[in-house]
């Protein structure tokens, strides 16, 4: 009982911690007080990830960061390279740049986008949303048993092959193709693992999982996109179509869909590496492991 007393504790501080972080950084949206206006991103980001934490705990009395504190710590150093294929893609690209940055606070900025989208999956996972469409779920056949798998899967990774490539050969108009590639190439490789899948999920018919991720995505990035809008250093837009003149803050609006299939990449991303490390399920972000 103590320890669950002094864990509530320790979430409500970290709750405050995190509401005063947010309220910094807006007020110097502003004020643009130097060094913190530069830092901008992990100040409020860390913040937002701090309160959807501690209301998550308030809520299921486990998160992340009370219950799983070694993997949150290997999310934030695994979520600067996950970023970091999405740069590399944007070298070719040239879909977003930015003002006003350097590049080591980038890798702090970076540490938060993992963390950011699971901490949001996770909190609208306590309330439940969807949860009506999940009225014959059933357990999946492992996926060597399941009829076709073998063409299935082969289709998912030439499909996901092709994502990735085009927009480095052809990076004027294959650029969304950015946001498909991981996700059609990962979810195959997890479901044959063991590993959290969505295809897996698909086939117990949890619809709802699938529709708590895509909506965490849109949530997050809305907030991403809103705050960015009113910071000193910031990033911009470069789309070559005619529809995204039509925006949301930077965020063109037809570019909020590419929010629904990086929520899904990043856990599954997520759910492949730390396979590799922890070998337990993680209640707080939904992760089941195969044994």
């Amino acid at each position: 009982m103590g320890n669950s007393k002094s864990r509530r504790h320790a979430s409500l501080a970290l709750g405050m911690a995190g509401a005063a972080l947010i309220a910094f950084a807006v007020l110097n949206f502003y004020l643009r007080i130097e060094p913190f206006a530069e830092w901008y991103i992990p100040i409020i980001w860390y913040g937002y990830i701090f309160v959807t934490d501690s209301l998550v705990f308030r809520f299921s009395e486990r998160s992340l960061i009370t219950s799983k504190t070694r993997e949150f710590v290997f999310m934030l150093l695994l979520s600067v390279p996950f970023w970091l294929i999405f740069e590399a893609y944007n070298l070719f690209t040239a879909s977003w740049f930015y003002q006003n940055y350097t590049w080591y606070i980038h890798l702090v900025d970076f540490t938060t986008i993992m963390p950011a989208v699971l901490e949001t999956f996770s909190l609208v996972r306590v309330f439940r949303p969807f949860s009506r469409f999940d009225r014959h779920v059933k357990r999946a056949r492992r996926p060597r048993q399941v009829r076709g798998f073998k063409v299935f899967f082969a289709l998912c990774i030439a499909a996901g092959a092709f994502s990735a490539a085009i927009p480095v050969l052809y990076p004027r108009y294959g650029f969304p193709f950015i946001w498909f590639g991981l996700f059609l190439l990962i979810d195959p490789i997890n479901y044959l693992i063991g590993a959290e899948s969505l295809v897996a999920r698909v086939a117990r018919g949890e619809k709802s999982f699938i529709l708590q991720l895509f909506s965490s995505g849109l949530i997050m990035g809305f907030f991403w996109e809103m705050w960015n809008y009113f910071a000193y250093p910031k990033w911009l837009y470069s789309i070559p179509l005619p529809i995204a003149s039509i925006k949301l803050f930077e965020m063109p609006i037809v570019g909020y869909l590419g929010y629904l299939p990086f929520a899904a990449e990043t856990l599954l991303f997520y759910a492949l590496f730390s396979s590799f490390v922890f070998d337990s399920d993680n209640p707080a972000i939904g992760i089941q492991r195969e044994s």
